[in-house]
């Protein structure tokens, strides 16, 4: 059967729900349970040493004999010569990483997320297990507005480009969200790192917007351990002070004095709802309209937001000689970005324009061929240099439009990069265009069309 090899023995292939950098993600029915599953297969070369691996596979057994319903359930864990098959829960839903690309998630909505995140957080931090990486992108949300977070221990076990790694190659978490002992590497993951990236997509997705932005992998660590979070009301007005102020302490530099997940949702929860700034309800739209999607995708659907992805390869802050020249790198950003804020905000700069889009994909011919196909799109958004916003959004290959993301593009950026993956699998010939759509400063857009075939043996 076409896409048979996608899911190990005893499941049925039913369709690619997604494929990144590692591996896809799959729909699959279990042949005898006929229960669908969600299964990540990990290709065997970009899986690191054996030892985290086992560490992995240690905590998965954990997780799965864990029952809590904020937690994506593992049902199995399968090594084969050529990788591991990860059999989990289907989960219907969107990405947080997805609902705050529309802006700041209602008060309401925001608390009952970050409430299930805290609850899952509490429950594996019993069993002795840390996270390591929570995001936006690790949390799903169902359509009901419940969520449940995944992808425990999995970047440590994979070569996944997202997550910051030591030089010996010890994966320690993302840059976006990295608490700062780890950053001055202080000291290993634990209950209390997981609750400075948790206080970090609190701040994410009650704003719109992360504490920190900067031009690299380095200079955003460093922010998060040389900055004081600005006060979210400077970023949404209106803001309650009650709530600014727990996530702040929450982002406390040092880890004893940080209010834990559980302990944050509570202050949050305490503000009256009329205290909290009216945002639209763009999430709830997303939830109610786009079709559902797998637990753990590998990479988001969408362009990479600024900041979000990062190649480190293996740099390391080996002593303090070496900090001053990564203080001054941020600095640097700082007053760029102070600047950008500057002239975007003056009547008399000029606007930003988009001057053409163009779209590129891997296979570069556009073609395709069983029994399965990832296709790759690059796009590039051309502007005029100026600051400013650029709204975005993919059709993809099938018809389906993800959801709109705003990119903020700084004085002197001529180029704004967005990426699409789209899977085909299976015997029946496809066609389709992918198809980028640029919504604001003007409306532009760029084709590329792919087919894909099956030749008869």
């Amino acid at each position: 059967m076409a896409g048979q090899r996608l899911v190990p023995a005893g499941y049925e292939f039913v369709r690619v729900l997604g494929s990144g950098a590692f591996g896809e993600v799959v729909l699959a029915r279990h042949s005898r349970l006929k229960r669908l599953v969600a299964v990540k297969r990990i290709h065997a070369y970009v899986l690191t040493a054996d030892e985290s691996v086992r560490r992995f596979e240690r905590e998965a057994k954990l997780l799965a004999a864990t029952e809590a319903v904020e937690i994506v359930s593992v049902y199995d864990l399968i090594r084969v010569d050529d990788g591991i098959y990860l059999v989990m829960e289907y989960v219907p839903g969107r990405t947080l990483a997805d609902l705050i690309d529309a802006g700041p998630l209602p008060a309401d909505l925001a608390i009952t997320v970050l409430r299930d995140v805290a609850n899952a957080l509490a429950t594996a931090a019993g069993r002795g297990v840390v996270h390591r990486d929570i995001k936006p992108a690790n949390i799903f949300v169902q359509p009901d507005g419940h969520a449940k977070l995944g992808d425990f221990g999995l970047a440590r076990a994979t070569a996944d480009p997202s997550v910051f790694r030591t030089s010996t190659g010890t994966p320690m978490g993302t840059p976006a969200y990295f608490p700062p002992e780890l950053g001055l590497q202080l000291s290993d993951p634990d209950e209390r790192s997981d609750a400075y990236s948790f206080a970090v997509v609190a701040y994410e997705a009650l704003t719109g917007s992360r504490p920190y932005e900067a031009p690299n992998a380095i200079a955003l660590i460093t922010a998060h351990w040389r900055l004081t979070p600005p006060d979210p009301a400077s970023i949404l007005s209106g803001f309650p002070a009650a709530a600014g102020e727990a996530i702040v302490r929450a982002m406390d530099h040092d880890p004893p004095q940080r209010l834990l997940p559980s302990e944050l949702v509570d202050v949050l929860a305490g503000v009256k709802p009329e205290l909290w700034p009216p945002v639209n309800d763009s999430a709830r739209e997303i939830l109610a309209s786009e079709k559902p999607v797998a637990a753990m995708p590998d990479t988001p659907p969408t362009g990479l937001r600024s900041g979000s992805t990062y190649e480190l390869g293996r740099q390391k802050r080996k002593s303090r000689r070496r900090w001053p020249l990564v203080a001054a790198g941020l600095a640097a950003a700082v007053v760029a970005v102070f600047v950008v804020w500057q002239l975007a905000g003056s009547p008399s700069s000029p606007p930003l324009r988009v001057a053409k889009v163009e779209v590129i994909s891997t296979p570069t011919t556009g073609e395709g061929s069983c029994p399965h196909t990832a296709f790759v799109f690059e796009g590039t958004v051309h502007t005029n240099g100026e600051a400013g916003q650029v709204q975005l959004r993919w059709r993809r290959p099938d018809g389906e439009l993800t959801a709109p993301r705003v990119v903020d593009v700084a004085e002197g950026q001529r180029e704004v990069k967005a990426r699409l993956e789209f899977g085909v699998s299976g015997s029946e010939p496809f066609d389709g265009t992918a198809q980028l759509q640029v919504r604001s400063p003007r409306e532009a857009q760029a084709d590329r069309a792919i087919t894909y075939t099956c030749p008869s043996s």
